[in-house]
């Protein structure tokens, strides 16, 4: 029986997630008011963003009354001016604390011409494994 390493694999995924440590503007329209929260992320893939978020961003998602939940984002990448405004819409959102949260938000309306320098951007960091299993990206 072979014995199977505790160092996590490379991304295997076609649309790899990549992390990445980044402040993020979240807008949301709930209940008539326009709000805006800073919060950062977690993961960054083609297709969506992960948010490490608290209780206050949640509770004003949930109170949209419109369903899919609807967000606007902004954020940039290390090292690179420009920022994206993406529409995105609630994939799911875990509790992992009493205030801290995990956000999935998926792209809506990411243009082919932001897709394709988002997916250039990403292809440019490098996905490593330190030390206690810790995964890192660092541009190459």
């Amino acid at each position: 029986m072979a014995k199977q390493s505790k160092v996590p694999g490379i991304e295997r995924r076609v649309l790899p997630r990549c992390p990445i440590d980044t402040e993020v503007n979240v807008t949301i329209n709930s209940q008539g008011a326009e709000m805006q929260f800073l919060t950062k992320s977690a993961n960054i893939s083609l297709r969506g963003i992960e948010l490490s978020c608290d209780d206050g961003l949640i509770q004003a998602i949930l109170a949209q009354k419109t369903y899919p939940h609807i967000c606007n984002i902004s954020f940039k990448l290390p090292g690179y001016v420009k920022a994206f405004e993406v529409k995105t819409q609630v994939v799911t959102h875990r509790r992992l604390s009493q205030q801290h949260y995990q956000l999935i938000l998926l792209f809506v309306n990411l243009s082919k011409r932001a897709q394709e320098k988002l997916l250039n951007e990403l292809a440019s960091f490098r996905v490593m494994t330190i030390y206690k299993e810790e995964r890192i990206a660092l541009a190459v």
